[in-house]
């Protein structure tokens, strides 16, 4: 048997609709629609902060810093940190190396932070919007907005205005999904396929390729060999249903971010909600209210957003997002699934649920609806993403609960 626990939303950076460009802790720091989002191994968030025209870092321990551009000023100029300049960034990826891709999406180019924050444009002519493959130095975008490195390096890109799907390798850019400058639904091989303003990219462990096809509100996926298939929801048909992936619906799904178990989190922007992607093709709401905006934390569903944009995993389970127009970097407590299993001849209760690496958790149990409830065993922190623990004598029916402690 197995059963979903509450979500939980919590704030981490920013202040609610309040637009700005100060660095600081928490709350006394200010973001300006803040767009993609991802997360390094140590744990650091980075947010294309978009019209700040810069990229911010924030900490494990809540710290922003302006990591590249100038807070405010937009620009194309290469250079080291808050020498460089960009203008609306919008998407942003990690290669395996710590490199930080960049879509550049008002300058309409892709862009790349070493390590060491040295910033240069790997593609796109800055000031040019257009459609062209070839050479990276004259090949142009059109509002490129998401990005996703493949383990071998190769940068896609979500070409959203030219409504395809690029790639850039060996110092060339070409396209690999969709049909340059012409919108449509269609699934197909390669450039025989259609997306409509496409966002978000992400990749799965067998490097096929998903896309928030946000103006088709639905979630595609390509193959290796470039088979374009709708994975989620109904082009042209928006709506907030939740259920198998056939008959789920979306309204304007932003960026995508799988976990470590290879569930897919989709920022179903219009929607003011998270939503997820199974395994086993079930799609449901983690957390927000369909249609209702609001900039509340809370937990079991009390949580709310305003046009969420960007998502990103961190290595100990925790789903951070960018809260776009609320000006939020918010992080939420997925609602982890608790499973029952009873054993041998006493029927020994083996409760196991998901975690997140570093929450400690407390199980409980109490024999009627009516009782005070009791402690299964002490509180356990969690060194992994999953835990267990057993009743070896329940000697009647209980009630279990698992909760996450403060």
């Amino acid at each position: 048997m197995s059963l979903h626990a509450q979500d939980s939303v919590t704030t981490l950076a920013g202040q609610p609709l309040v637009s700005g460009a100060v660095n600081g802790t928490g709350t006394n720091a200010l973001f300006s629609d803040p767009a993609a989002m991802v997360v390094d191994a140590n744990g650091n968030l980075f947010v294309a902060d978009s019209r700040n025209h810069a990229i911010r870092k924030v900490t494990t321990n809540g710290v922003v810093t302006t990591f590249a551009g100038q807070l405010g000023v937009a620009g194309t100029a290469n250079g080291t940190g808050t020498g460089a300049q960009f203008d609306s960034p919008s998407g942003l990826a990690f290669d395996k190396n710590g490199n930080l891709y960049v879509s550049d999406t008002g300058n309409n180019t892709i862009r790349k932070i070493t390590t060491s924050r040295v910033v240069s444009t790997i593609a796109g002519v800055a000031g040019s919007s257009g459609f062209l493959d070839g050479a990276t130095g004259s090949a142009q975008f059109n509002s490129p907005l998401g990005i996703a490195v493949a383990p071998n390096g190769t940068v896609y890109v979500a070409d959203s205005g030219n409504h395809c799907i690029r790639a850039i390798a060996a110092g060339s850019v070409s396209t690999f999904a969709g049909s340059p400058q012409n919108w449509g639904g269609a699934n197909g091989s390669g450039t025989n396929a259609m997306f409509n303003g496409p966002v978000g990219l992400a990749f799965d462990t067998r490097t096929n390729l998903f896309v928030a096809d946000a103006n088709n509100d639905t979630i595609r996926k390509i193959t290796p060999n470039r088979t374009v298939t709708t994975f989620a929801g109904a082009a042209g048909v928006d709506g907030s249903t939740d259920g198998e992936v056939t008959v789920a619906r979306f309204r304007s799904p932003a960026e995508l971010a799988f976990d470590q178990r290879g569930n897919l989190f989709v920022a179903d922007s219009f929607n003011q909600t998270v939503r997820k992607i199974s395994t086993d093709g079930m799609v449901s709401t983690v957390s927000g209210t369909a249609g209702w905006a609001g900039t509340n934390d809370g937990v079991n569903g009390t949580g709310k957003f305003f046009n969420p944009y960007g998502l990103a995993v961190g290595a100990d389970g925790t789903l951070f997002l960018t809260d776009t127009y609320n000006e939020l970097v918010r992080a939420v407590l997925v609602p982890f699934t608790l499973s029952l299993q009873l054993s041998g001849a006493t029927h020994a209760a083996t409760i196991s649920w998901d975690a997140v690496i570093g929450k400690t958790y407390q199980v409980q149990f109490k024999n009627d609806l009516a009782a005070d409830w009791t402690n299964l065993g002490p509180s356990v922190t969690a060194a992994s993403l999953s835990l267990s623990a057993t009743d070896n004598a329940p000697g009647q029916q209980r009630v279990y609960r698992v909760s996450v402690l403060p």
